[in-house]
């Protein structure tokens, strides 16, 4: 294996210290998509919907309980008391309103007094976007040293009941824990962030219902996007796909993670996801996945990470390259 990285986090001493994940309450199991409603552009761009198990919050699990439950595990696993932690980023789109903040009233349940505290909203990409923006904190000269990250979607609210859309999206949560160090061993190594508003039109989520809707473009526009993002990150640090541990996307529909895998040209034993037993849960989706195969063992400390993701709504796109 190649081991000389140039990416813009390698000397900034980042770890990953700690994973966590959060379901909704309530599992169920897809029947026969025949059964579904659909249309054109839905079957096209959802494909086979290849989702077993999907999990829908109850009214009680709201995204900030979601991401406090999926945030108290990472702290666990990390050995952080909460009260140590000196940024919360949480990324979340689902249940858009005017207040109260999301970012604030996570760390206000987790106890948390005075850190610096806000929300983003990058849809499916949105835990590239917040470790990614957590970084750049962590290397600045506020002098911030720990930080958590959490994503927390309730997706299954943004999709028309009965739909072929319904049976894909799941609610839940994931959390990480970032230590930086200065000097010292990097986890993080490199990452990328685009926005473009001009393809906003790909994926959005609007009308009376606030449902979400597709261009029947969308996987080919995301396919392209993901590849740039994979490449910029390979490139400048010297590795091909072979270098790679595990490839850990955020494969939002069936079409979508098998084209992933084809054009990346990734050995299918080396790509690990959540979707069919977990369904989308849009930015939970990575780190919920990473949570999970940790405590398998399946993934396991040191491995070198690919993961990529694209995101509705603004459009937006990129990737991380990390050790676990």
């Amino acid at each position: 294996m190649n081991s000389e990285h140039h990416g813009i986090w390698s000397d900034a001493g980042i770890r990953f210290t700690g994973f966590g994940h959060y379901f909704g309450s309530e599992e169920i199991s897809n029947e026969s998509v025949d059964k579904a409603t659909t249309s054109v552009v839905e079957d096209r761009v959802i494909g086979g919907v290849g989702v077993r198990t999907r999990y829908r919050a109850g009214d009680h699990e709201t995204p900030v309980f979601m991401a406090a439950q999926a945030s108290r595990q990472a702290l666990e696993r990390a050995g952080v008391d909460a009260g140590d932690i000196d940024l919360v980023v949480v990324s979340h789109w689902t249940d858009r309103d005017y207040v109260h903040e999301v970012g604030a009233l996570t760390a206000a349940e987790l106890g948390m007094k005075g850190p610096m505290a806000f929300e983003i909203a990058g849809s499916c990409a949105g835990f590239i976007q917040a470790v990614h923006t957590a970084a750049a904190f962590l290397t600045s000269p506020i002098g911030y040293r720990k930080a958590l990250v959490a994503t927390t979607e309730r997706v299954t609210r943004r999709v028309r009941p009965g739909s072929k859309g319904a049976m894909l999206v799941s609610d839940g949560a994931g959390a990480c824990v970032l230590e930086a160090t200065p000097g010292g061993p990097s986890g993080l190594i490199d990452s990328v962030f685009h926005t473009d508003g001009a393809l906003a039109h790909m994926s959005a989520a609007g009308g009376e219902h606030g449902w979400v809707r597709s261009h029947p473009d969308l996987n080919d526009v995301a396919l392209s996007h993901v590849r740039e993002a994979v490449e910029d990150l390979l490139t400048r640090n010297k590795l091909t796909m072979a270098d790679i541990d595990w490839l850990i996307p955020h494969s939002g529909t069936e079409p979508l993670a098998k084209g992933i895998q084809h054009h990346l040209g990734a050995d299918p034993a080396r790509v690990l996801t959540n979707l069919s037993f977990r369904g989308n849960v849009s930015s939970a989706s990575i780190p919920t996945t990473v949570s999970e195969l940790l405590e398998r063992g399946v993934v396991k400390r040191g491995d070198l990470v690919l993961s990529p993701s694209i995101g509705g709504g603004v459009w937006c796109w990129g990737g991380l390259l990390y050790r676990i």
